[in-house]
């Protein structure tokens, strides 16, 4: 929801909005956090953005829930 709130505000002070979105299903497991900041560093992605994500990549543990019906 605070997503669509931030890109409608943009859109109507004719703004520009940037998300990033990363798909880790399967991926997480089978790729070392190394090699995902190697490969954004390569990318030329420097600045704030990288940290962020060394950090959301620390220590990082997933839940999920299944329910049957």
């Amino acid at each position: 929801m605070r997503l669509e709130t931030f890109v409608r505000e943009d859109f109507v002070q004719w703004q520009h909005a940037v998300a990033v979105f990363f798909d880790l299903e399967k991926a997480y497991d089978t790729t070392r956090k190394y090699g995902i900041m190697k490969d954004l560093h390569d990318s030329g992605l420097r600045g704030r953005l990288p940290t962020f994500i060394a950090g959301f990549l620390n220590n990082r543990q997933f839940q999920f829930k299944v329910e049957l019906w």
